[in-house]
Formats: structure tokens, C-alpha cells, sequence
């Protein structure tokens, strides 16, 4: 009896861990959901509008410059063909685009804390790493 009580405790725990190992949405392990652009870009200004208090004047043409290096984060990703060290040459100089871009748009408060908060988003998901 107890060995049965066991056994049965044992495939259960099994049977659970199992479950939460599978991959979301049919995808292979390793890859999360594959956002497009206009999703990545409205995520990004749902962030900033929280976090930098963005004025209503200031979230369409801040949902423009996100959409547009969205796209271009895209096009970056198929062309990089694997090639690590390229894509993060590229994803750099996009970056440092992108926040030009913005710097016609945000105020200097603003501007600092997008740098801020950006360089403690990467900072975290290294440590997550």
C-alpha cells in the first residue's frame, strides 16, 4: 500500500513537471511568441507612457518613432542570418537612432529617465539570464 502511495505520487509529480516544461503555443523550446511590429511598437509606448508620463501630444509621434524602428528591429533580425556580432553592431547603432529620434520628442527629464530605465531593463534581464 505504502509503495503504491509512492509510486502514484511519484508519476504525479512527473506528470507535472512534465507539463510545465512544454513549449507555448506549439512553438519548439527556446522560442517565445514572435511579436509583430505594430505589437512590439504599442507595447513600447504603453512602457514609456507609464514610465515617462508621456503628455497626449507627445504619445503619437513617440508611437511613430517606436513603429518605425519596430520595423526596422525586424528587418535587422532576418538579415543578421545568425550572425551574432552583426546583429548587435546593428541593434546599437539602431538604438542610438532611435533615442536621436526621440530627443526631438521628450523632454530632457523624460530623455534621462528613458536612459535610465532602459539600461536597468538590460541590466535585468542579464541577471535573468
Amino acid at each position: 500500500m505504502k509503495k503504491s502511495v509512492l509510486l502514484v505520487a511519484g508519476w504525479l509529480l512527473i506528470g507535472l513537471s512534465l507539463h510545465a516544461q512544454t513549449p507555448q503555443e506549439g512553438r519548439p523550446r527556446g522560442e517565445g511568441r514572435r511579436f509583430t511590429a505594430e505589437e512590439m511598437a504599442k507595447r513600447t509606448t504603453e512602457w514609456m507612457t507609464a514610465e515617462l508620463n508621456l503628455t497626449a501630444e507627445q504619445t503619437a509621434p513617440v508611437d511613430s518613432i517606436n513603429l518605425l524602428f519596430a520595423q526596422a528591429q525586424q528587418i535587422l533580425f532576418q538579415s543578421a542570418e545568425g550572425d551574432r556580432e552583426k546583429l548587435r553592431e546593428s541593434m546599437t547603432a539602431l538604438n542610438q537612432e532611435k533615442e536621436k529620434a526621440l530627443s526631438a520628442v521628450l523632454t530632457e527629464e523624460q530623455l534621462e529617465l528613458y536612459r535610465k530605465k532602459i539600461t536597468e531593463r538590460a541590466t535585468n534581464r542579464r541577471r535573468q539570464r
